[in-house]
């Protein structure tokens, strides 16, 4: 290769960013496992209206030591109070929330599914935005949320979705893997 063509392929790699270009020292290791990168995104889930709501959002769940933070942000709902609750199974394909199955928490939280995360309070504008954390909560494993579902209800009190039967259920969600927004 000329002068003039090595010259010209530095200054190509330094236009394109130098992504895979490394001087002297030790080249890094590259990309982190997917695996490592999921446990930092949590888990999320993308409600959906049952019962008649027009309420949508999404709750996010991320590791944090010994529990997990909770990432609320809801729109579309009336100013009043609200309840968020785990529920044992993924599903949320019953228009009242039926088969999400019964509330669940886990073991180590030491509390019940229905207190398990605060009242939520939906503000002037029908938005409910708030981060909590949750002692004994993960986003994966046995004590997680991962393959799981979650229930808005309107109002304090939580009652057990029953077929047909209407609740309080306003929307529904799966938690799956979050994915990056970049």
């Amino acid at each position: 290769m000329n002068r003039r063509a090595a010259a010209f392929t530095l200054a190509a790699m330094f236009a394109a960013g130098c992504s895979n270009v490394h001087f002297g020292g030790a080249t890094p290791a590259g990309p982190e496992p997917k695996s490592a990168k999921a446990n930092e995104m949590g888990q999320m889930a993308v409600l959906r209206a049952i019962g008649g709501s027009a309420v949508s959002g999404k709750i996010r769940v991320i590791d944090r030591g010994d529990g997990a933070s909770v990432l609320v942000s809801v729109i579309n709902v009336p100013t009043r109070t609200y309840r968020l609750v785990f529920h044992e199974r993924g599903n949320c394909t019953s228009p009242n929330g039926f088969s999400a199955g019964a509330p669940w928490t886990p073991a180590a939280a030491g509390k019940p599914a229905e207190d398990l995360l605060p009242v939520q309070y939906a503000n002037a504008e029908s938005i409910v935005e708030s981060e909590s954390r949750v002692r004994g909560l993960h986003a994966m494993g046995p004590d997680g949320v991962a393959g799981r579902s979650v229930m808005l209800y309107a109002g304090s009190v939580v009652t057990v979705p029953r077929p047909d039967v209407p609740n309080a259920g306003i929307a529904c969600g799966v938690f799956e893997t979050a994915q990056s927004s970049f």
